[in-house]
């Protein structure tokens, strides 16, 4: 009997509710196309059809939550997923998610203005004066997270950005490029933008939520990371990103 509770303990501290060894629940985006986004009541994207692959081989049900990015982060954080599809690492994060050591995409994140407006920007600096809109908690990489004095107008989505752009409410905005391109042909408004200055090209991990699925997560992490890499030697990987493109 006392074995049988020992188990019993040790399952529970092992693999919490809401992540088992056969299942996991990722928040994902509902408009980061075509990374993660809605189509036709469905999560899809690259990122989704990556992390399906991943599970298949590790012989794991995905389960996805789709999600605003503010709520995605914050059920990581609070262990209410078992983690994000995919996330920027930073330092910050860290406190709460296991991160995997491959990356699922690399996004470059970039600024847009309207075409003809005239604006150049070659630093930072070049961006005092200006109304520019970011998207709410999305890391610009480092420099910019620390970068301050400007002024910002927040939204809680690349396609808010690029519609409020379009009515000239802001002069600028600031994202991951293929999301906005993926937009601005969604929209047909493909040639109403231009990308005025590349901020950084930055890696996006899966993270595992250290609430939501305890030591088991770094375990989790390693395994996904060792999928992934097997994937992209296989050329897997490269098929799925070329069909979004």
């Amino acid at each position: 009997m006392n074995r049988m509770l020992t188990a019993i303990l040790m399952s529970v501290l092992l693999f919490p509710i809401n992540v088992s060894a056969e299942q996991l629940v990722f928040s994902v985006l509902e408009d980061f196309a075509p990374y993660q986004y809605m189509e036709n009541q469905k999560s899809v994207g690259c990122d989704v059809d990556i992390m399906n692959e991943v599970c298949k081989r590790l012989d794991i049900e995905l389960k996805v939550k789709p999600l605003p990015w503010k709520r995605a982060l914050k059920t990581a954080e609070n262990g209410d997923s078992s983690g994000l599809l995919t996330v920027l690492h930073t330092a910050e994060r860290e406190s709460f998610l296991y991160f995997t050591s491959e990356p699922v995409h690399i996004q470059k994140n970039v600024i847009i203005a309207r075409k003809g407006s005239g604006i150049t920007i070659k630093s930072f600096d070049d961006l005092k004066g200006k109304e520019v809109g970011v998207v709410a908690n999305f890391s610009y990489g480092t420099e910019f997270d620390k970068y301050d004095g400007l002024k910002k107008t927040v939204c809680y989505g690349q396609e808010e950005l690029v519609r409020i752009l379009d009515k000239e409410r802001i002069d600028l905005a600031m994202g991951a490029e293929d999301p906005f391109r993926f937009i601005w042909k969604k929209l047909d408004l493909k040639e109403r933008f231009e990308v005025v200055y590349v901020i950084a090209e930055l890696q996006a991990y899966t993270g595992f939520s250290k609430k939501g699925c305890g030591e088991n997560g770094k375990v989790m992490a390693d395994k996904f990371s060792e999928v992934m890499r097997q994937m992209k030697a296989e050329g897997v990987i490269g098929k799925i990103m070329d069909k979004y493109r």
